[in-house]
């Protein structure tokens, strides 16, 4: 009964609300994210006349290694390179974010505020890595040693959409439009008294 009398309030602080949501979907600042996968493989074979494993350990070993590119991506050294190299500013280079996927797969994900904003990051970041990864065979020379690769970057508008942001606001306004509509009636009842 209470919301039946103070039906436009609560209709009004509703339609407020999605009028506002609306004007902040319109409004938001351009968003770009780029996602890139990198693969974690082996630049040679080594030959031996040894028994020949069930190569569980190179899997491992592989497994292992992703979670150091992972590292490194997190590292502001090789941020730093990878902005230098890509020609990207600074917000770009500290967006990255990586993760392992799977044993030997690493996804990469970063914005920017425009789609020119990306430079070159697609060939930048599996350079770099595969610059630190000369770095530790240095020594050694391993003929069967760690690779990056990658696929294609994804580009896509990491805006946050119509069908999120409408329903939300339209959530926010029920609840405040439902909390007016006691505040006026308790309000109301005091005067009555």
């Amino acid at each position: 009964m209470i919301f039946v009398r103070q039906w436009k309030l609560f209709f009004s602080v509703l339609s407020g609300f999605i009028f506002l949501s609306l004007v902040a979907f319109l409004f938001q600042p351009s968003r770009f994210e780029t996602s890139l996968t990198l693969n974690v493989s082996r630049s040679g074979t080594r030959t031996t006349s040894d028994y020949a494993y069930d190569q569980f350990y190179r899997l491992q070993a592989d497994e292992r290694f992703a979670d150091t590119v992972v590292r490194w991506l997190a590292a502001p050294s090789v941020r730093s390179d990878i902005r230098s190299t890509a020609v990207v500013s600074q917000s770009v280079a500290d967006s990255i974010v990586a993760k392992r996927l799977s044993s030997q797969m690493i996804a990469v994900t970063y914005f920017s505020r425009d789609r020119a904003g990306f430079g070159d990051m697609a060939r930048a970041v599996p350079d770099m890595l595969n610059a630190e990864t000369a770095k530790l065979n240095a020594l050694s020379n391993d003929t069967d040693w760690f690779v990056v690769m990658s696929d294609a970057p994804v580009l896509r508008d990491a805006r946050i959409s119509a069908k999120i942001m409408i329903p939300f606001g339209a959530a926010l306004g029920m609840f405040f439009g439902f909390w007016a509509v006691l505040l006026v009636w308790y309000f109301q009842g005091k005067k009555t008294d």
